[in-house]
């Protein structure tokens, strides 16, 4: 699997639902919609598909716009070549290479996993 996917994994989908919502643009790239659009679209929760787009926002995947007055944001696909290539290749190893959707969900297990543990400390030492 392409370093750059693994990488893409780990640091910005970093659950399934990223992935989720990354492999949704991907696949609908002139998508135009609000978190609670694209929560009912993937079937996912609206507060996790917030997260998601949240993250991918910060790395420059998806763009966020400002409408009705600020009373709503719309997430829209970055218009960026680099982003395509990448969530073509996300998409690639994730539809076509059993091999590779194996190790996606291994990572994204052993960071649910990691995250998990994180909280437990911090509740813990609370």
């Amino acid at each position: 699997m392409d370093a750059r996917v693994r990488q893409f994994i780990a640091e910005h989908a970093r659950n399934l639902v990223g992935l989720d919502v990354a492999l949704f643009f991907q696949a609908n790239p002139r998508t135009f919609d609000t978190a609670e659009g694209l929560a009912q679209r993937t079937h996912r929760d609206v507060e996790q598909v917030r997260a998601a787009l949240d993250r991918l926002v910060e790395a420059g995947i998806l763009e966020v716009f400002s409408r009705g007055e600020g009373r709503y944001k719309c997430y829209a696909l970055a218009k960026n070549r680099a982003v395509w290539s990448l969530l073509c290749l996300l998409s690639e190893a994730y539809m076509d290479d059993l091999d590779a959707r194996k190790e996606i969900v291994r990572i994204l297990i052993s960071a649910s996993v990691e995250a998990r543990r994180a909280s437990q400390r911090t509740g813990d030492s609370a």
